[in-house]
């Protein structure tokens, strides 16, 4: 009953849009405003490595994930909007999650007395949010197809917290002993992205068709892509998808992020108006 309880929960907070909204509805000239909003259920794997800083014992780098929804996941929300005038949109998507205490693997490089550690047992639990803001421009119409170059702002703000009991050796010698390690940390990602996306009709009254998205950056972090593709289907109200969206984040040197990987399959209905 409380597996149930909670996947209830998850599906009624899953009201949300990927920044790709506009790349499933039809191209228009209409100098009128239009305006999209996708509920839609994703549920992607959550999974990557963060990189802890003690002064006291040097660097640590946990495997985060990938989490088990029914049992990790404490809060989720999402939401996206879209506006469209011809030839140019507007997007904005937010995302919001929080997991609890997940079992981790840690591989620490000590410092000074704590010179050579290995991980006996961790958790690690994870908070994100994700702001990302773009807008874009229809550089082709074809009689089956339609593509929008879109450029932007993706911010990624992630909170994180380790606890590990490590077997420790004295500078590499001598009797090990078993520190309790507790750290917190956070980091703010702020990443410039540039792509494309657009839609491929599959039959000659476009009722089926393919959407798909990608886009690249770099910012604060070294590196950052997202891409998505599925099947769609067009109704008078709107429209059905059902894709697979991937969103990842790469960062370098003592970054607390060194990877952070969201993909997974999405279901969404678009709404016009």
């Amino acid at each position: 009953m409380c597996r149930l309880l909670k996947s209830a929960l998850v599906c009624a907070t899953f009201l949300t849009s990927p920044s790709w909204a506009a790349a499933a509805e039809p191209a228009n000239t209409s100098d009128q405003w239009q305006f999209a909003v996708t509920p839609y259920l994703w549920l992607p794997s959550v999974s990557g490595t963060l990189r802890f800083t003690l002064p006291e014992s040097g660097t640590n780098d946990a495997s985060t994930g990938p989490y088990n929804y029914l049992e990790n996941l404490k809060f989720l929300a999402m939401l996206q909007g879209e506006a469209r005038k011809g030839d140019w949109s507007l997007f904005a998507d937010t995302i919001y999650l929080s997991f609890g205490r997940h079992g981790t693997s840690v591989k620490s490089a000590g410092s000074g007395a704590l010179a050579r550690e290995s991980l006996r047992s961790g958790e690690t639990s994870l908070k994100a949010g994700l702001v990302q803001l773009g807008g874009g421009h229809t550089i082709a119409r074809l009689p089956h197809a339609s593509i929008d170059a879109i450029a932007g702002m993706r911010y990624l703000g992630v909170s994180g917290s380790l606890d590990a009991s490590l077997d420790t050796s004295l500078g590499g010698r001598g009797p090990g002993f078993h520190p309790q390690l507790h750290v917190s940390q956070r980091k703010d990602i702020f990443n410039g992205f540039i792509g494309m996306r657009g839609r491929v009709s599959l039959t000659d009254d476009a009722r089926w068709y393919v959407p798909f998205y990608l886009d690249v950056g770099t910012g604060t972090s070294n590196l950052t892509w997202q891409a998505m593709t599925g099947i769609g289907y067009a109704m008078k109200w709107g429209d059905v998808n059902l894709s697979y969206r991937y969103l990842e984040f790469r960062g370098s040197g003592d970054d607390f992020v060194q990877r952070l990987r969201l993909n997974g399959p999405a279901l969404s209905a678009t709404f016009r108006f």
